[in-house]
């Protein structure tokens, strides 16, 4: 038969094709934007499920119709049961792969070695019940920094052995020896160090407690009760070492072995590789403890309350100078129950010594300068190369005067650990290196991923395997320090490669004469700045400067010649100086 169509039928005809395979295309677009954006952001299924109905109404027929398509989510999760939990183990060295396969090949051809740490601790799921889970997280320390679960356990109650540790040591131990190949290289595997928190510690390493009479983990200083175990002994410490500690040379600290053991010698110190955390023991623990005391203490270190007002006050007139990259703003003290993690080290290396001064009795407030200076430098990597035994010195002095203020019943086994806490920095470069912040960080992000209470092992999974599906990489959102600038307050404050303080004004077309990809930026520099206290050393050492705005020059500078960012606090603007505090913990 013939086909009578005039050439313009034709034309419509492709027309339309061509325009129904632009808008499959634009659907697949979309339908991958939404994937990752409902993984960004723990969107739930049912909410998912209705956003697609409505927009294939209005003009995206080609999108799935339900969240599980959308994300590929995988029916069936097999679980089995372990340490009296339900138990399922991921892997480490396919996901170790997995994370070397994702880099450029420029990136791979450069690297030859993976460091790791690990973090085990518990997180309770929900408010209502006892139901907890248990995941051992694996950090890549490389660039990008990557962390992801190796095995997750799930109960009502902590495991009931170390069972649940026996996947994860096995593969270790053949990565550790062996490393893993890709193609004819092979990528070498170096365990930097395992991170718990203390009763966790004790847990894994099969150690008594902190209450037991030999509970430091560190040297093998028997305690002293004083209604609680103390730790009194500063200076006469006997250390505890790998040897000592695998042979048990002291039976009262341990209780059973430890599967950690069965990794060689040569690869896993059972003391320098198990740190003291400082997220825990520092900030959770002796801040949080001074806050306490000073708000509900005995009566002779008892803060009044109109102090704890004051204090209060402070605090969060600070608010509005501290800049985006910190988690949380501050908080007055009749919070300090619901304060996290972030907010008693922004208390201690930051604000703390601001709030304090001449409110704090003298006596007390050297007291915690010693604290704040002392973490301050352990916390930079910087500033623990050349000032570590002084941060020592005064984290001596701090214990010491502790017991004469407080009593000696507040050496508890956090303030006593912190005479260790500069061995740490000085075997790992500095606190932060192993630290649990970003591991907690971590943990947060799983529980988002439990949206019922039931089978929440199931769902993480889940969640888990439908970022993969996306390469919805679960890379650790790391501040990309000095490359991304900011031009408004309080996020544009820097301090200088030679020392000066400097705000950000804006960007400006004139080059580098050193680079000429980077273009100058318009700066307000602080000339001369001075030390805004002289005690317990000159403030300039940990980055604290008095800078007063009578000596403001504006500059051009490289973007690389800003080394730290800071915080520029004017709190009191008919003052004659303003103050800047660099940041020295890792962002």
């Amino acid at each position: 038969s013939l086909d009578f169509r005039s050439n313009s039928d034709y034309m419509d005809s492709d027309s339309e094709s061509d325009e129904e395979i632009l808008k499959i295309e634009k659907d697949s677009v979309l339908s991958n934007d939404l994937a990752h954006w409902v993984n960004e952001n723990f969107i739930e299924h049912n909410a998912v499920d209705s956003l697609l109905s409505v927009l294939k109404k209005h003009g995206h027929p080609s999108l799935p119709c339900t969240a599980r398509t959308l994300l590929g989510t995988i029916k069936n999760v097999t679980t089995e049961q372990k340490s009296g939990m339900e138990y399922i183990y991921l892997g480490l060295e396919k996901q170790l792969q997995s994370y070397y396969f994702s880099l450029s090949l420029e990136q791979q051809y450069e690297l030859s070695e993976l460091s790791i740490s690990f973090n085990i601790d518990g997180l309770p799921l929900f408010k209502s019940t006892n139901t907890s889970l248990w995941p051992i997280l694996c950090k890549v320390h490389n660039q990008p920094v990557q962390i992801f679960p190796v095995a997750l356990t799930v109960g009502t109650s902590k495991p009931s052995n170390l069972d649940f540790l026996s996947d994860t040591i096995g593969e270790l131990d053949n990565l550790l020896q062996n490393g893993f190949l890709s193609g004819n290289r092979t990528i070498r595997i170096n365990l930097k160090c395992i991170v718990c928190d203390a009763p966790a510690k004790a847990f894994v390493k099969g150690t008594k407690l902190y209450s037991g009479y030999y509970g430091c983990d560190k040297c093998a200083q028997k305690g002293y009760w004083i209604g609680r175990m103390t730790y009194q002994d500063v200076n006469t410490l006997s250390l505890r070492t790998n040897e000592t500690f695998r042979s048990a040379l002291n039976p009262e600290h341990h209780n059973h072995p430890s599967p950690f053991c069965d990794l060689p010698e040569e690869k896993l110190d059972m003391i320098k590789q198990f740190p003291l955390d400082y997220m825990h023991q520092v900030c959770l623990g002796v801040t949080k403890k001074l806050l306490l005391t000073w708000k509900r203490g005995k009566l002779e270190v008892r803060l009044s309350s109109q102090q704890i007002q004051e204090i209060g006050r402070h605090l969060v007139q600070l608010r509005s100078f501290v800049p985006e990259f910190f988690a949380r703003k501050p908080r007055n003290l009749d919070e300090i129950d619901r304060w996290k993690a972030t907010e008693f080290r922004q208390f201690l290396l930051y604000t703390g010594k601001i709030v304090l001064k001449d409110i704090l009795r003298s006596d007390m407030y050297k007291n915690f300068m010693a604290l704040s200076v002392g973490i301050s430098i352990l916390v930079s990597p910087i500033l623990v190369q050349d000032h570590a035994d002084y941060a020592h010195s005064l984290l001596e002095y701090f214990i010491e005067s502790a017991r004469v203020i407080y009593g000696p019943e507040f050496l508890v086994y956090n303030v006593h650990s912190l005479i260790h806490f500069t061995d740490e920095a000085k075997e790992h470069g500095n606190l932060d290196n192993c630290s649990a912040f970003a591991f907690e960080n971590y943990l947060q992000k799983l529980k988002k991923m439990v949206r019922s209470g039931r089978n929440p092992m199931i769902q993480i999974v889940k969640r888990l395997n439908e970022q993969d599906n996306f390469n919805s990489t679960r890379k650790e959102e790391v501040f990309q320090g000095l490359k991304v600038l900011k031009f408004k307050q309080p996020n544009n404050a820097f301090v200088t490669e030679n020392n000066q303080c400097c705000e950000i004004v804006s960007r400006t077309e004139d080059i580098d004469p050193n680079n000429p990809e980077i273009k100058m930026l318009l700066c307000r520099v602080y000339e001369r700045p001075e030390p805004l206290f002289h005690a317990p050393c000159d403030s300039r050492i940990i980055g604290v400067y008095k800078a007063f705005p009578r000596n403001c020059r504006m500059k051009l500078l490289s973007p690389n010649q800003l080394t730290s960012r800071a915080m520029l606090i004017d709190s009191d603007h008919n003052a004659p100086a303003v103050t800047f505090l660099t940041i020295l913990h890792t962002i």
